[in-house]
């Protein structure tokens, strides 16, 4: 795989409040954080997207981690919504 400068940069800045959702899920001034999850999953995605396998089998791989990115930015949203709504 071709690898960029750090294509999991927007990741980094919100990792801690990511590796522990469920407690940013259940903090109420937690939205903006929420928002920055989903924010940093969908710019992680695009640079995934624009990176370039070297071979077939890299480029799949990149496909399978951009949608999973889009799905994961997609679940954040949902379970805000629901915390939201509770």
């Amino acid at each position: 795989m071709t690898q960029t400068s750090n294509i999991y940069a927007p990741l980094e800045a919100c990792a801690a409040d990511f590796n522990d959702l469920q407690k940013t899920l259940a903090d109420p001034a937690g939205g903006p954080r929420l928002a920055a999850i989903r924010e940093a999953l969908e710019a992680t995605a695009k640079n995934v997207g624009e990176a370039h396998g070297a071979t077939e089998l890299d480029r799949n791989d990149l496909a399978k981690l951009y949608r999973g990115l889009l799905a994961a930015s997609r679940i954040v949203g949902q379970l805000a919504d629901k915390r939201g709504a509770a």
